[in-house]
């Protein structure tokens, strides 16, 4: 029996662009994570997993990816099928790792689509990033978070058609002027992940921040941050494991819930000098 830890997913995200602009979004849909991560009816874990696929939540592509190993396999071919309709080309590592472990000849089918349609070409790019610094300055003493930061970051910067992350020690500056493209380089941070307790279990929430800066000048030119809460059943997350993989599932989250303004930001970037506080 797979053994589902994670509750409940509640996040929330805010853009800044220059100094001005601010934007909020709070996740809507809290009960259908839920439902996918512990309804013990696997008709009520399909639904879930579909309703999760059309909600485009910041955080349903980590539960859908989770809801690949259900012990049914009605609620793994929801699983597949909100993935494709996300379409999130972030999922295909997940979809190829659970095509090598799929028992059923009809759910294969359905990833194997689903991998060939998120593996598609994409249009080209109009903002070329580099990563920069990558820390975790929250009260928790952990290295791996920066690591972790980094990495999510990667994966989900990547999945937008019109953003393109340079290699890594390229000079983002020069690739830009040689292709006509505005360049930036994006920083991040961990800032906040604290242990709460509640009547709906224990968990961590998280906050990320990043900044954007213009290069070669760098000059700052906006700022996005995410929040998320990762719970689960106080009986279930005793041990090292689970607490590591709520405090990891929180920050995913929280990376998520921000990113999603990314193509925002740069955009607004690309065209806005930072107006300075007070004006």
């Amino acid at each position: 029996m797979v053994r589902r830890l994670l509750v409940a997913m509640l996040l929330t995200a805010t853009t800044v662009l220059g100094s001005a602009s601010v934007s909020t979004a709070q996740d809507k849909d809290t009960s259908s994570f839920r439902d996918l991560a512990v309804g013990k009816d696997y008709r009520l874990r399909v639904a879930a997993a579909l309703a999760l696929g059309k909600s485009r939540s910041p955080g349903a592509r980590p539960a859908l990816e989770r809801a690949l190993k259900d012990p049914h396999p009605a609620v793994r071919a929801a699983a597949v099928a909100g993935l494709g309709v996300l379409g999130n080309s972030a999922a295909v590592p997940a979809l190829k790792a659970a095509l090598g472990s799929e028992s059923s000849a009809g759910v294969k089918r359905q990833i194997e689509s689903a991998i060939s349609r998120l593996s598609a070409p994409s249009p080209k790019a109009r903002f070329l990033v580099s990563l920069g610094k990558f820390e975790n300055r929250s009260a928790v003493k952990d290295a791996r978070l920066g690591s972790l930061l980094r990495k999510h970051t990667r994966d989900l910067v990547t999945q937008f058609a019109d953003i393109e992350i340079v290699a890594d020690g390229a000079d983002v500056a020069v690739e830009g002027k040689n292709r006509k493209l505005p360049a930036f380089k994006i920083d991040g941070s961990v800032t906040q992940l604290n242990r709460r307790h509640g009547a709906d279990g224990v968990g961590f929430s998280a906050k990320v921040e990043y900044v954007i800066r213009e290069m070669p000048s760098q000059s700052l030119k906006g700022s996005i941050s995410g929040s998320a809460q990762a719970v689960a059943d106080a009986a279930r997350a005793r041990g090292g494991r689970e607490i590591a993989q709520l405090q990891s599932d929180a920050v995913a989250g929280a990376i998520e819930s921000a990113l999603k303004g990314a193509p925002l930001a740069l955009e607004a970037a690309a065209g806005n000098s930072v107006v300075p506080a007070g004006r």
